[in-house]
């Protein structure tokens, strides 16, 4: 029998959008510094330099995914956001200082929310245009 969440979370990644996508990154990357935070209260150092570690690649991913030719300043300006997050998670890491992670989460809550109005901005776009094709069809 097929484990359902994973089934769920697998054809919510293949039929997810390229903002979509970013979004669930960053839900990641979060998710994994959380847990770094809840593993260094716990003074469970091996889970949490693990949670870091996985946060750090997928920062690297999101620094990948930049199209610095058609993003210009933005994408630069994303470049070092991110570049300087994994220096802090790097810090974090050799001083288990929750500190330098929580101050990361925030700067990337507000790049999800950014990424958000994003989102949703495209899919309101696409959906008016599928309705004024409809119009067009019918009318």
């Amino acid at each position: 029998m097929k484990n359902p969440i994973k089934t769920y979370l697998r054809n919510e990644i293949e039929g997810a959008t390229k903002g979509k996508l970013v979004l669930l990154l960053y839900d990641g990357a979060i998710k994994y510094m959380k847990m770094a935070c809840k593993y260094i209260d716990e003074k469970n150092i091996p889970e949490a330099h693990s949670n870091i570690i996985k946060a750090e690649n997928i920062i690297y991913e999101l620094m990948s995914t930049l199209n610095m030719e058609a993003g210009g300043e933005i994408a630069e300006n994303l470049l070092r956001l991110y570049d300087f997050m994994v220096y802090q998670l790097v810090m974090a890491n050799k001083d288990k200082d929750k500190s330098k992670i929580e101050s990361v989460i925030k700067l990337m809550l507000v790049l999800r929310e950014g990424w958000k109005q994003i989102v949703e901005q495209e899919e309101k776009k696409k959906l008016e245009e599928g309705e004024a094709k409809q119009i067009n069809i019918s009318g």
